[in-house]
């Protein structure tokens, strides 16, 4: 088996659940946090309100990954 590619990522933590991911070659990192239902689901799970700005899920990044 070849190995095709390697990704090589580095993710940099922020306030609450805000994250970023700086890929390799590409200028513009990926922002990660929560937002909507999903930050309300911890929200009622821990009893604390989320910090941070709202950004996308991991869980969107991946369905959109793999719808297209």
């Amino acid at each position: 088996m070849t190995v095709a590619h390697t990704s090589h990522i580095r993710i940099e933590k922020h306030e609450g659940s805000h994250r970023t991911a700086h890929i390799e070659n590409f200028q513009e990192p990926l922002h990660f946090g929560m937002h909507g239902g999903i930050k309300h689901f911890y929200q009622d799970k821990y009893g604390a309100e989320p910090t941070g700005p709202e950004y996308p899920a991991t869980l969107d990044h991946i369905i959109a990954g793999v719808a297209g």
